[in-house]
């Protein structure tokens, strides 16, 4: 629905600081909350199958992604470790490393 002159601007919520790694390097986060709940995962496992061995990306997300977490499992046994950087209630922030 297109917003008029008279129309208030949308309030978004302040987005979450950068995540920096132990070298203080920012990085690369995916807010999916911002995403079509049917379309998540399909968005995360690109994301994830162009991460190189060593490279990290964060997850941002409105609820605990323990399921993406098991599908994941299944598609890329003993590929990834997952990191809670945050876990709710409101926001949950998972780094996720590629290790092999």
């Amino acid at each position: 629905m297109p917003l008029d002159a008279d129309s208030p601007a949308p309030v978004l919520p302040d987005p979450p600081a950068p995540t920096r790694t132990d070298a203080g390097r920012a990085l690369r986060s995916l807010d999916v909350r911002t995403l079509p709940h049917g379309g998540r995962h399909e968005v995360i496992f690109d994301s994830l199958d162009a991460l190189e061995p060593g490279q990290t990306f964060v997850i941002l997300n409105d609820h605990d992604p323990k399921p993406l977490r098991y599908q994941t499992e299944a598609l890329w046994p003993d590929v990834f470790t997952w990191d809670y950087l945050e876990a709710g209630p409101a926001l949950w922030r998972v780094a996720i490393t590629r290790v092999g």
